[in-house]
């Protein structure tokens, strides 16, 4: 999806959103284990800042990495299920093509 403004002005933004996705593979109360959303442990601490969320709408925060290969314990306000999915939005600041015809 691109987002943009209103505005006709040449330093409007312009968004491209992008949805990191994952799955649950150990539930324990509001704690959950979640693989398939990174590959690294640099990732994982890269985006340890930023809320995710799940399909139910349960908001949860990154706690720490586990292993080397991406998996991480996420933290959320609420019992997630085994069958939710956990989700990143990510958005990207995209300038647009001028394009001009030279006569």
């Amino acid at each position: 999806a691109v987002v943009s403004t209103q505005s006709g002005h040449y330093g409007r933004g312009v968004c491209k959103r992008i949805v990191l996705s994952g799955h649950p593979c150990k539930i324990h109360k509001r704690a959950a284990v979640i693989r398939y959303l990174f590959h690294n442990r640099e990732d994982i601490a890269y985006f340890k800042p930023v809320q995710v969320r799940t399909k139910h709408g349960r908001r949860g925060h990154i706690k720490e990495a586990l292993g080397t290969h991406g998996h991480c314990k996420i933290t959320f306000d609420k019992p997630i299920q085994q069958s939710d999915t956990v989700l990143l939005p990510l958005y990207k600041r995209v300038f647009p093509k001028w394009h001009f015809e030279y006569f």
